[in-house]
């Protein structure tokens, strides 16, 4: 199926509308257990779109310059941070960890991760690089990118993620994390922070049982 891209954003829009948002597009807390909205990998997509037909530049903590597809062929745990993030952004990463560690050993070796910044005038390649080492994500499996302001609205709609930017420079925005299929099309989608990581390891698990894909 082909897309334009403002047709593409719209399709891929539909993810984020699969839960209602919290008012003042806020997680500054964690969500309570179990109050996530999700697709078993097993169910319909959340989406028709891929979420790699989406063309977008971006810089990761290396320096490589990647797309939104760099890591096609493999189940991707997708979300946005952004570096200097006091409470919410460490705790996501967290979050991811403990989700990809309840998966077999097995499994977790085929997933991957990338995490996009929603403030590329502050996080560079060598905060993100200072990060990654920070909270010790392993190189290869983990992106933690940047990309520009323009990209970074459009990749905050299309996974439903509000966000604004504060006076200070801090932002007010929502933690969502979403599970890619190997050809990047949105299987599960958890809103909030703190929940068990059952629900989406187990959609996880069950994409990178599969066998490789060739993309």
């Amino acid at each position: 199926m082909s897309f334009s891209r403002k047709s593409l954003l719209l399709a891929l829009a539909l993810v984020g509308c699969q839960r209602a948002s919290p008012p003042n597009g806020s997680t500054t807390e964690p969500a309570s257990p179990g109050d996530s909205a999700s697709a078993s990998a097993d169910e319909q997509p959340l989406s028709d779109a891929s979420l790699y037909d989406l063309h977008m530049k971006l810089v990761d903590q290396d320096g490589n310059h990647v797309g939104l597809d760099t890591f096609a062929g493999h189940p991707v745990v997708v979300s946005m941070f952004y570096g200097s993030c006091p409470y919410a952004c460490p705790t996501l990463i967290r979050d991811v960890k403990r989700i990809i560690d309840a998966l077999p050993p097995r499994d977790r070796g085929r997933v991957r991760v990338l995490l996009v910044s929603f403030d590329p005038s502050r996080d560079t390649v060598a905060e993100l690089k200072q990060l990654a080492e920070r909270h010790r994500v392993e190189p290869g499996v983990w992106r933690l990118a940047r990309t520009s302001d323009d990209e970074v609205r459009d990749l905050a709609a299309v996974l439903g993620i509000k966000y604004k930017k504060l006076p200070d420079g801090e932002f007010n925005h929502q933690s969502v994390i979403t599970v890619l299929d190997a050809g990047g099309v949105p299987r599960f989608r958890q809103d909030g922070l703190g929940d068990p990581p059952d629900h989406a390891a187990r959609a996880l698990g069950a994409l990178a049982s599969r066998p490789p894909s060739a993309i």
